[in-house]
């Protein structure tokens, strides 16, 4: 079946020659190519994303009861972990909340809790609050909670706040106390801005300093905003965790010819889900965040005349259909993006006319401030299949940029990216018939210039990282004896993209991950699937 009615490229039609097709009737599925590439940058995130993670199970329990008196040395360690995946760059806020329950913690005086970073970084949340000599008990109000540990809050010591127990609500943080302070006001987040990867395991670690009472910690929360998402979203994340997810699409013809199913394993449950939605003949997959809740919606573009072209949405939100009428055949709806900033993907179209001189175009429509439902259009690149788009936010200020690729002479290639700012930025990179595959392969939150191509049989990837330019290198990953698709995203939640690719004849994803090497696999599809991570790559 061919998922796209648009003009193939000669870049294409040689991709289709080198890899095959999935089938008799070809899967193009939406793509100007077989084997175009994940990315993680569906989605670009607002410019500060936020996520609270629990508690992981387990790690919640009793607190161990400390020595004879009070002070030290305390008892042993409750650790209460939270596994935080899915950001990028330094924290810009942390919070904290726990709650005591089961039993409630009878004279709080003596508890101290620390919060510490994956890098090893800690800070005091509080600590024996009241006392003020280092054998001092404190206060004697019970904790039950929860306390909500903000730099927001009001700059009242929760210490003198009066109750027993202490009455839940929103609380700053405070320096241990036991010398001559009873614990003066702190700030949680400057302690942590220093953490450049925010993802990983972070402990609050709760201690009791005095012996004879009880406590347990019943619940706890950790949030965390950080400057900047991994260049967005990562592709294909419909369950909002933070990692790409395994899903693929096929032809079903049930209960319609032409239906199309999509098969999704969120990696948060492992469960695969299936939804009917899109028809073969015609539809382009095209799943992003239209709706801004973090998880991408199952999406279809479908080719027509103007007015008649449109987006076909399922809104992850609410479970709502959403149409909108955009574009018209010929165009490539790949570049569905975030272009405004606001959070949401934005319908949108690269529109590359058939003379090699003539300009080609970037249509999309924002959502923010655009009542009226107006379309921007943004002339760069040129057609006769020279220009090929490059999606991704390459500047890191949360929206999509302008990019394409572009013949340099030679059969080199160069990447025009139109600054925000105004002016152009040329970057000699690769072959001009190399398969492009943006992504933020550093977790810096750019999206990076990166490449590929069959060599000698293998599948190169060639990077080249914004954080680092001058030192670009490349991996081998996939081959084309047993035509695999590339479909990298961020499959593991740690802010960098992962090398990816789809073996049709077994239906395998491998991935090869961007920051160990390590390599796992995932069993999902059929030979004649497609797999819907591909979906944005030119």
């Amino acid at each position: 079946m061919s998922w796209t009615q648009k003009v193939l490229s000669s870049r294409s039609l040689a991709a289709v020659a080198a890899v095959g097709v999935f089938g008799a009737t070809a899967f193009y599925l939406g793509s100007l190519d077989t084997e175009v590439e994940a990315s993680n940058t569906v989605e670009v995130a607002a410019s500060a994303p936020s996520a609270t993670f629990p508690a992981n199970a387990g790690t919640l329990g009793a607190i161990p009861d400390g020595g004879p008196g009070c002070g030290v040395p305390a008892g042993s360690n409750r650790d209460v972990t939270f596994t935080v995946s899915g950001l990028s760059g330094a924290p810009t806020n942390v919070e904290v909340s726990m709650t005591f329950g089961g039993p409630v913690h009878t004279w709080g005086g003596d508890v101290t809790a620390t919060l510490i970073a994956p890098n090893g970084t800690q800070f005091a949340v509080y600590g024996r609050r009241g006392s003020t000599t280092p054998t001092g008990c404190g206060s004697g109000n019970d904790l039950a909670g929860p306390y909500n540990f903000k730099d927001t809050a009001a700059a009242t010591n929760w210490f003198s706040v009066a109750g027993n127990p202490t009455p839940a609500g929103d609380y700053r943080s405070t320096t241990v106390g036991g010398t001559a302070s009873s614990g003066a006001v702190t700030s949680l987040t400057p302690a942590f801005a220093g953490v450049a990867n925010p993802n990983g395991t972070w402990t609050l670690r709760v201690n009791d300093s005095g012996g004879g009472d009880t406590g347990a910690v019943s619940a706890a929360s950790l949030t965390v905003d950080s400057a900047a998402a991994p260049g967005g979203s990562p592709v294909a994340d419909f369950d909002g965790d933070g990692k790409t997810d395994f899903a693929v699409a096929r032809q079903t013809n049930q209960p319609i010819a032409g239906q199309v199913r999509w098969f999704i394993n969120p990696s948060s449950t492992g469960n695969v889900v299936g939804y009917d939605w899109g028809i073969a003949t015609t539809d382009f997959i095209t799943p992003a965040d239209f709706d801004g809740d973090g998880k991408a919606d199952v999406a279809v573009w479908r080719p027509g005349a103007a007015n008649v072209a449109a987006f076909y949405i399922l809104r992850s939100s609410n479970n709502t259909v959403q149409i909108e009428t955009f574009g018209v055949s010929g165009d490539n709806p790949s570049v569905v993006g975030d272009y405004d900033g606001d959070g949401k993907a934005d319908p949108a179209v690269f529109r590359s006319p058939a003379g090699a001189g003539d300009q080609a175009f970037f249509f999309y429509r924002g959502s923010l401030n655009n009542p009226g439902g107006n379309i921007t259009f943004i002339p760069w690149g040129t057609g006769g299949n020279t220009s090929f788009p490059a999606v991704g936010d390459f500047d890191g200020d949360g929206k999509n940029d302008f990019v394409v690729q572009r013949p340099a002479g030679g059969g080199q290639a160069a990447f025009w990216h139109l600054l925000s700012g105004g002016g152009t930025q040329i970057v000699p990179f690769g072959l001009d018939t190399d398969v492009i595959v943006p992504a933020d392969y550093d977790g810096d939150g750019k999206t990076d210039i990166a490449v590929s191509r069959t060599v000698s049989g293998a599948r190169v990837w060639f990077v080249r990282p914004s954080a680092t330019p001058g030192a670009p290198y490349q991996v081998s990953w996939g081959t084309s004896s047993t035509a695999d698709v590339r479909v990298m995203g961020d499959y593991d939640g740690d802010g960098k993209a992962d090398f990816g690719i789809w073996r049709p004849a077994t239906g395998t994803f491998w991935i090869l991950n961007g920051t160990n090497n390590a390599v796992t696999t995932s069993q999902l599809g059929a030979t004649n699937d497609y797999p819907v991570a591909n979906f944005q790559q030119n």
